[in-house]
């Protein structure tokens, strides 16, 4: 018996599979089993079970199975199909290649004894936004399995919320009314950042069943083994916040800051630290201590509420609160404590860093604003690629006395402002030249005029 099936499937399903599982954790094979609506994929990973339902083409086949790597060669982008026959033990593939027709025999390994856990009895539907948070939440889980509970992302039935931290960082979304009232940990897989899965459908339904967590797009679906453990409480970081300083972040600043937070200076060192001051404006900081300089972004559409703060904060999850849409994030003024920031549905919570913020030499403060139409520089401290020159009186203050400009006569003029000179005075010299081009342009039309006009009244002299 033999039947015809669309490359693409193959494709897809490798796709899906590759990023359901880690590549150590591959299926050896896959088996191909006839079912009610089609031809049904399945791949048994470690921990991760993965169907896809195909409707056959054309005919009948037997249940077979094939190598992990015969799926991927077969696999095409395109709409191409290929004849597959049982023969026994091996499964016949033909198709027509540039016109030509081809067939390779590739062994049926034998039907795996495993068996596919039960489909939960209840599940409820969603939006992609569920797996949006589920990206989110993957960000701020533990990377390095010491916890292992904290590797996972926890849906926490009895507040509908998605959970993650790693124990420095926290993320909270509200807003989805699980089918179960318990905590359920689910595994982080980047399965849920495929944009396969959003090709094949537009809800997504969640259940649990067993020791699996289920997962359904379309004609997909997929099982996620729970892990075991207990997830902390997170409701005690909501208490006790007042008198906090709240920070209200424009949409614009969040945006230009998140583009240049990992090329602010001191990207490299421990903790890769910044700076947020609260003082007469809000500004972020990063420090390059070797030469005891700094660049500093100061956010000109947002505003704070509350006490002056000075605090060092993990880049990284500053700009993981900005990707995630946090606009409002709350302070401790007099004690450092966990940075509370809230967004849409969201709440998302920061440990700060300890220490105090170097010192920066008179002179070496390189400032931008966050409203200068810029593009990301792609070395922070050579303000030269800025499109948009910063002020002189803005870009030229110290630390230690942000309200006194230096004096340019005293040679202390910032590098922003020669550059800017020097990229003015090279414009005005190139407009000379060109002025001189087309003069000299101009003057040999005229002579080769005269010459002509010379030699037509010579020859008139000769009639």
């Amino acid at each position: 018996m033999k039947t015809i099936i669309n490359r693409f499937d193959f494709y897809r399903f490798e796709r899906l599979v590759s990023k359901l599982a880690k590549t150590s954790e591959l299926p050896a094979t896959v088996s191909f089993v006839p079912s009610s609506d089609g031809l049904l994929f399945t791949a048994f990973c470690n921990g991760a079970v993965l169907t896809l339902n195909t409707p056959l083409v054309d005919g009948n086949i037997a249940p077979f199975t094939l190598p992990w790597s015969a799926v991927k060669e077969f696999g095409a982008k395109k709409n191409h199909y290929v004849d597959l026959e049982v023969k026994g033990k091996d499964v016949a593939i033909s198709w027509t290649e540039n016109g030509i027709p081809r067939t390779k025999i590739v062994p049926s390994l034998g039907l795996t004894e495993k068996r596919l856990p039960s489909k939960p009895t209840k599940t409820a539907s969603y939006s992609f936004q569920l797996f949006d948070a589920m990206v989110d939440a993957a960000k701020c889980a533990e990377t390095e399995n010491k916890r292992f509970a904290l590797a996972s992302i926890c849906f926490r039935g009895a507040n509908s919320q998605i959970i993650s931290t790693d124990g420095r960082q926290a993320f909270i979304q509200d807003g989805f009314d699980f089918p179960f009232d318990n905590d359920v940990l689910c595994p982080v897989s980047k399965i849920f950042a495929s944009k396969e899965l959003r090709e094949i459908g537009e809800t997504v339904k969640v259940g649990t069943d067993g020791d699996y967590v289920y997962f359904n797009v379309g004609n997909v679906n997929f099982l996620l083994q729970k892990v075991d453990g207990r997830f902390p409480l997170m409701d005690q970081f909501t208490k006790d916040i007042d008198g906090y300083t709240w920070l209200n972040i424009d949409p614009t600043d969040a945006i230009f800051v998140s583009e240049r937070l990992n090329i602010l200076p001191g990207k490299d060192k421990f903790n890769s630290p910044v700076y947020i001051g609260l003082n007469d404006g809000v500004v972020i900081r990063g420090h390059d201590t070797a030469i005891q300089s700094a660049t500093e972004i100061r956010l000109v559409k947002s505003h704070y509420d509350g006490a002056s703060v000075k605090m060092s904060l993990n880049r990284d999850y500053l700009k993981n609160a900005l990707d995630f849409g946090i606009n409002r994030i709350g302070f401790n003024p007099t004690d450092t404590t966990p940075l509370i920031g809230y967004g849409d549905n969201k709440l998302f919570v920061i440990m700060p860093l300890e220490g105090t913020e170097p010192e920066v030499e008179n002179g070496k403060l390189t400032v931008l604003l966050s409203n200068a139409k810029a593009s990301v520089p792609s070395k922070i401290e050579r303000p030269v690629k800025t499109a948009k020159p910063i002020p002189v009186t803005q870009a030229c203050r110290s630390t230690r006395s942000r309200s006194k400009v230096v004096d340019k006569s005293k040679g202390k003029v910032a590098v922003l402002d020669d550059a800017v000179k020097l990229r003015t005075n090279l414009r005005e010299t190139l407009g000379s030249v060109n002025d001189l081009i087309r003069s000299i342009k101009s003057q040999r039309r005229q002579d080769k005029l005269l010459r002509d006009t010379v030699n037509s009244l010579r020859k008139l002299q000769n009639v």
